[in-house]
């Protein structure tokens, strides 16, 4: 996808979620808007890895709507653009982005959560870095689909800290045995 595409993308729904949010809070004070922002670790795993890998550092960024649904469960969907990927110190790196879109079910115990949900994410960039012809991929999938589990701490009335584990179900690249793997840890500063 090219650049102006993307940031079209993303300013396209960052503008429907902040639209969104703004009608559905006339409606009720059980909605929050937010954003976050962190730090990625990320590998890809299966038969067709790269073998001796390493975590490839990243980021992300992105914002978030919460919906409670009772006094200590809500809904959270999320836009999330995240660099992934690999590296590894002989065989190279690859830079895969996605923008994700999480679901995810939060359960609150006064100033901790857990969160449990899935994650669809679509490929926006996928470039490799001195890596060998043998090891090339090519063929990458569009669609990712993966599974999140987390857990947080709120640190002050709008800020939290949270760690989430996300992992991958589908495979990214066409007839391998090769799917995402990633460590996210965080922080949400809740606007409003």
């Amino acid at each position: 996808m090219k650049r102006a595409s993307f940031r079209l993308l993303m300013a396209t729904g960052l503008l429907v979620t902040l639209f969104c949010n703004h009608v559905l809070a006339q409606e009720s004070k059980t909605i929050q808007f937010g954003v976050k922002s962190g730090i990625n670790f990320a590998e890809l795993f299966g038969d067709d890895a790269i073998p001796e890998s390493d975590r490839k550092v990243g980021y992300s960024f992105g914002t978030y709507m919460n919906f409670k649904l009772t006094k200590d469960l809500k809904l959270q969907p999320e836009l999330i653009w995240s660099l992934q990927g690999e590296k590894s110190e002989s065989k190279g790196r690859y830079n895969i982005s996605y923008l994700n879109v999480p679901i995810m079910l939060k359960w609150t115990e006064k100033r901790f959560y857990t969160e449990l949900g899935p994650q669809l994410g679509i490929m926006t960039i996928n470039t490799s870095k001195d890596v060998p012809q043998e090891n090339l991929l090519e063929n990458f999938e569009t669609f990712d689909l993966s599974i999140n589990a987390g857990l947080g701490y709120e640190v002050y009335e709008d800020w939290t800290l949270g760690i989430r584990y996300c992992q991958g179900i589908t495979n990214i690249v066409e007839n391998l045995d090769l799917k995402n793997s990633v460590i996210y840890i965080g922080i949400a500063y809740r606007i409003f």
